[in-house]
């Protein structure tokens, strides 16, 4: 896990990613939702319409904090 601009973050695999979560996209900080994520019979799964590299290219995962 790194710390980015103050922001916990944790790399993933696309398809770990789910509704609701918190993702850096483009360096902006998104919530998924279900409509973001589309399943294609050819790239595979999509985020925001970006196959991060067919699944080898890691998502950057914001982790937030209880205190």
């Amino acid at each position: 896990m790194a710390i980015i601009n103050g922001l916990n973050i944790e790399t993933t695999h696309i398809k770990d990613i789910k509704a609701g979560d918190i993702v850096l996209f483009h360096g902006v900080e998104k919530t998924v939702t279900a409509k973001d994520i589309k399943e294609d019979s050819f790239m595979g799964r999509t985020l925001f319409g970006d196959s991060y590299c067919l699944g080898y290219l890691a998502v950057l995962k914001v982790v937030k904090n209880n205190r």
